[in-house]
């Protein structure tokens, strides 16, 4: 079985990180590199690899986003594929047993996308655990432009590629770069989809990125930007299949910020996509949203003094 290397990017995160480390296996036959690239941290961060109690190759840089420390430990990766996991993310017990299983039953894949495990505290891990019964569900596809079809759920941490291709993350504090680096990957032969079990934990809480509005509308509009300058692979062929994934990627910011009354944003993002929506026959989404503002204002007219609005995105 080809040897993986995880790499694990973090920036003040010591006590989640030391979960992330944990839930690693603890002997997996020399099969598995552990790297973890230190984003610039002011906390205990080194001592907690340090006494990890397991080999880690541990890199440190100024601080500089998620992408460019996922592309530091890119470099230095020896395995034959790679995944990544976020150090406010863990693997579940069987994760690296249903990726060995895959790259088994599909040795010619160069690109897996995992699953999600939703959770807020590590309790809820025994509730994974109960729902990981049954046999492996995994969908082939000749590659991830071929499954633009279906409602793939895309993060860092459920990534495995194979290294030689030599991928890049935008170097950037922007949110989104997982679709980025999967978009520039998109053409890549043998992509397969694990939707069970799913393959790792994807903690919800407060500090995460993804919660960073602002950054989302970065990474988004980066999406469009790469897509209009030719840069992703695929040519003309493929357009449709890109312009399906990202303007699925594309509405609910549109939508949140609509409700969020950042009507500005919004609003240039939903012209500057227009007419791919309209090419894809999104009908509900592009006639809806002109409605949103209408919408938002009078829900705020009813509210009671003293209450807000709470939007919840990522």
């Amino acid at each position: 079985m080809p040897v993986i290397s995880v790499v694990i990017p973090t920036h003040n995160r010591c006590h989640l990180l030391a979960r992330a480390l944990d839930s690693l296996p603890p002997r997996p036959d020399g099969l598995l590199e552990v790297i973890v690239v230190d984003d610039g941290s002011t906390d205990d961060t080194e001592s907690v690899v340090r006494k990890s109690g397991r080999e880690v190759t541990f890199l440190q840089q100024a601080q500089a986003g998620p992408g460019a420390a996922r592309n530091l430990g890119l470099d230095a990766a020896s395995g034959e594929y790679v995944a990544f996991l976020d150090s406010d993310d863990v693997w579940l017990p069987w994760t690296f047993s249903v990726y060995r299983q895959v790259l088994g039953q599909y040795p010619g894949a160069g690109f897996i996308a995992g699953s999600p495990f939703w959770f807020t505290d590590d309790s809820e891990i025994a509730v994974a655990a109960v729902a990981a019964a049954g046999e492996l569900d995994a969908r082939f596809f000749p590659d991830y432009f071929a499954s633009a079809t279906h409602p793939i759920w895309l993060g860092a941490s459920c990534l495995l590629v194979r290294r030689h291709r030599r991928p890049r993350f935008e170097p950037s504090h922007m949110n989104a770069e997982d679709l980025d680096f999967a978009l520039h990957f998109g053409a890549e032969p043998g992509f397969v989809w694990i939707r069970h079990p799913r393959t790792f934990g994807y903690r919800r809480h407060g500090p995460s990125a993804v919660g960073n509005f602002t950054r989302t509308l970065q990474g988004i509009n980066h999406l469009v930007d790469e897509e209009r300058r030719g840069r992703y692979p695929g040519g003309n062929a493929r357009r449709r299949e890109r312009l399906a994934l990202i303007t699925r990627a594309v509405r609910p910011p549109v939508v949140e910020g609509l409700k969020r009354g950042q009507w500005r944003q919004a609003w240039h993002l939903y012209r500057r996509t227009f007419g791919w929506h309209l090419a894809l026959r999104r009908w509900k989404f592009l006639l809806a949203c002109p409605a949103l503002p209408l919408l938002s204002t009078s829900a705020g007219m009813g509210k009671t003094a003293g209450e807000t609005t709470q939007p919840s995105y990522g």
